[in-house]
């Protein structure tokens, strides 16, 4: 069975969305740090920092739901969990970057949020 956008749920806290429109991952990069000296004949790299990576989903824009988004928007670590129309899951611990809203012709009006993942997520596949 695949995952559509219709069913797909994000939790973040204590707050469920489930008029969701869109979920765009970014996947995170691994920082390269030069160390070649005089000595060496091709560049030296070494792995620095892990960036996990982060989520943008697009909703329709309610205001209660929106009241609820700024309050968690405070940078505190948040519980969040996808769940796809499937019954699969993805969670982890992620602050909310919430960006505002917008008004599309045809549409409505739709608000975007970012979830900045703090660490690897657990993916669960459907049963």
């Amino acid at each position: 069975m695949a995952t559509t956008p219709l069913g797909t749920e994000v939790a973040v806290g204590s707050t469920t969305l489930t008029d969701v429109l869109d979920v765009n991952f970014s996947p995170g990069s691994t920082e390269l740090i030069d160390v070649t000296d005089l000595s060496d004949t091709t560049r030296v790299k070494l792995a620095g920092y892990v960036d996990t990576g982060s989520i943008a989903v697009t909703i329709n824009w309610d205001k209660t739901t929106y009241a609820a988004l700024v309050a968690l928007a405070d940078g505190d670590s948040e519980t969040c969990t996808i769940t796809f129309s499937d019954t699969s899951t993805w969670s982890g611990a992620g602050t909310i970057d919430l960006a505002g809203f917008a008004v599309s012709g045809g549409s409505g009006v739709t608000s975007s949020f970012s979830i900045h993942q703090l660490s690897a997520w657990t993916f669960t596949a459907a049963s």
